[in-house]
């Protein structure tokens, strides 16, 4: 039993990474691919089924995500946009699953308890896939804040009102009064006992000594404290959250050396990775084709359902809020929190937990999968697009400008160094060789004397070119000093001295960088239109 058990996680693990390779060459985005893979492994029966539990998700994975997301949250940004996200994440979501639920019960008539039961389950945000794409368009750092921290406390919202409408259709009682009381008192007792583990923490890491305790003791923060919270009766996802954002703007930063905030960083960016993976790829193993095409058209109607109430709470919302005095968001950023609405694991994880003796609870876990296959096939591989098309993210003027630059003056430094390499082997004559390198040496005068222009007249961009050039340069002298050590050529204590103060200077980098007004390190593409033109001129006389 235990061999099999073994066999099935290499299985898995072997699929995840050939996905993930995949994936990148096919610019998929990757949770996406990993749900089709899995859906495909199920069909053909390549790996046995195995079943989504709840209770792992959501007491071993779900902590790991909320806490990996919220140690990488820069409060600093956040709290610049604190209101949109709180408002966003409860009275957003409150709205959002109920008029989700309002439209179920209209198309599906389901009972109102089960209908805003589904409406709470498909209101909640998986923005792991979003963020992906993200990342590989340069979408402004502001607009990505807004979806992830909306997802980071809508996901506690949901939790917990979960819990009362679920207790409401399983006895069929509803008290207003205490309901408020208790989504209160569970939501606040969860801020509480996560600031407080989250302090603790950080004052533990502090004395802890090296890296590696460090690290352990975040995994028992991140785990213990949702069990911890759960077991006080209040929100262990808010908790952890909470936890996880003292930890990440205050432990981190100020208690930890250079070398363990690395360690940690790279630790915590894995443990993410796999988890995602294998919960992205089991929820495709979990889902039946033959079974969605049966239910079709309920399907169908809840994606209806979800789009209304998202499109409630996004453009009834936005207005409210910029009336509130929240700086305006754009409406085309609008768009992309509309259609960023994925659905993923923790929608799924509900579904699965809900008790038997719920009479509808076969139709809603088919329609939960369909609702969530879906989800991250269709709007994951539209919504890279979307973005490009209303021209959210891109490369701007500006950085074409450097970038084609800075090719110019690779190829040709590249080419002459080939000629010289055909010189020396005799394959090229002298006056050949001077001929060639001149026509390339045009090139290169021309590329530096433009670089250097444009990193006059926009130093901003400059600095940002630079941090990019001295963090390859640390990561350089960093793989150097370990060549070093690992060859006995300097002693361990001498290397790791050297090691700490390369390590000082990656982090340095990290923070670097000048942000743009929206929260973006691109520049507006409008704004250096001139530079574009020069580029396109430089083009025509090369």
């Amino acid at each position: 039993m235990a061999n099999d058990h073994f066999l099935l996680l290499i299985e898995l693990m072997a699929a995840v990474t050939a996905v993930a390779i995949v994936a990148r060459r096919l610019q998929v985005p990757y949770g996406t691919a990993l749900v089709v893979a899995g859906l495909v492994l199920g069909v053909w029966q390549v790996v046995p089924q195995v079943e989504l539990q709840s209770e792992v998700v959501l007491g071993l994975f779900l902590p790991i995500l909320l806490f990996e997301a919220a140690i990488n949250t820069d409060a600093t940004h956040l709290r610049e946009d604190l209101l949109p996200v709180g408002l966003l994440s409860t009275a957003g979501f409150l709205s959002m699953a109920g008029v989700t639920g309002v439209v179920i019960h209209a198309l599906l008539n389901f009972s109102w308890p089960v209908a805003l039961l589904m409406g709470v389950m498909f209101s909640i945000t998986d923005t792991a896939a979003v963020l992906a794409v993200f990342r590989t368009l340069k979408v402004p750092t502001r607009l990505a804040t807004l979806m992830e921290g909306e997802s980071l406390f809508n996901d506690g919202t949901a939790l917990v009102l979960f819990r009362v409408v679920l207790a409401v259709v399983v006895t069929g009682v509803f008290h207003p009064a205490g309901t408020l009381v208790e989504i209160v008192v569970v939501s606040a007792g969860g801020v509480v006992v996560g600031g407080l583990l989250g302090l603790l923490a950080s004052w533990v890491m502090r004395e802890a000594p090296d890296h590696l305790a460090e690290i352990s003791l975040s995994v028992l923060l991140a785990i213990g404290t949702y069990y911890l919270a759960e077991r006080m009766h209040v929100s262990g996802v808010i908790a952890v959250v909470i936890a996880g954002l003292v930890v990440g703007n205050y432990g981190w930063k100020r208690a930890l050396a250079p070398t363990s905030q690395i360690a940690m960083g790279s630790f915590w960016e894995y443990a993410a990775f796999g988890v995602n993976s294998l919960v992205f790829l089991l929820v495709g193993l979990n889902i039946r084709p033959d079974a969605l095409i049966a239910q079709a058209g309920p399907i169908l109607a809840c994606i209806v359902a979800i789009v209304a109430g998202r499109a409630v709470a996004i453009y009834g919302g936005f207005p409210i809020l910029h009336r509130l005095g929240a700086r305006p968001v754009p409406v085309s950023w609008q768009h992309v929190m509309l259609w960023g609405n994925m659905k993923g694991s923790l929608t799924m994880v509900l579904a699965l937990s809900l008790p038997t003796s719920i009479p509808e609870r076969g139709m809603i876990l088919t329609v939960t999968f369909g609702v969530v296959l879906i989800s991250l096939v269709a709007q994951g591989l539209s919504l890279g697009p979307a973005i490009r098309l209303m021209r959210i993210a891109g490369v701007s003027g500006l950085q074409r400008c450097f970038e084609e630059q800075q090719l110019a003056l690779i190829r040709a430094r590249a080419a002459q160094a080939e000629i010289a390499g055909l010189a020396d082997a005799g394959i090229l004559s002298k006056s050949a060789y001077e001929r060639l390198r001149a026509r390339y040496q045009v090139t290169i005068a021309r590329a530096e004397r433009e670089l250097r222009r444009l990193g006059t007249e926009n130093q901003a961009h400059m600095d940002v070119a630079l941090t990019s050039i001295r963090k390859r340069v640390l990561q350089v002298e960093k793989a150097a000093v370990i060549g070093a050590i690992r060859e006995g050529l300097v002693s361990q204590e001498i290397g790791e001295e050297s090691l700490e103060e390369i390590d000082k200077g990656l982090v340095e980098t990290e923070h670097a960088a000048p942000a743009d007004p929206d929260g973006g390190l691109v520049p507006d593409v409008g704004a250096w239109s001139t530079e574009a033109a020069r580029a396109e001129q430089l083009r025509r006389e090369g």
